[in-house]
């Protein structure tokens, strides 16, 4: 979560949003471990940064963040289903 986040160096705030829709706009192109990783560490970003005053900015980034998170551990987990047997 954000506690691991440096805060002195992170990039304005207009660049975490752009890059978060870029990452978004690319995901939906090409879903990838990779980029569900950085758009959930981008809304941890975005709810940690010192720039966000917007309380709902900061609340959505959470939420996005955690839901991103959960999307990576589902995907990454194997489910192994036995067949369903009609009788």
């Amino acid at each position: 979560m954000h506690n691991d986040i440096n805060t002195d160096s992170l990039p304005k705030l207009e660049v975490i949003l752009a890059s978060l829709l870029y990452l978004m706009s690319h995901y939906a192109e090409s879903p990838t471990e990779e980029l569900r990783r950085a758009v959930s560490e981008h809304f941890d970003i975005l709810h940690a940064h010192p720039e966000c005053k917007s309380k709902l900015l900061r609340d959505v980034g959470l939420r996005l963040h955690r839901q991103w998170s959960a999307l990576n551990n589902i995907k990454q987990r194997k489910f192994s289903r036995t067949p369903i047997t009609l009788h």
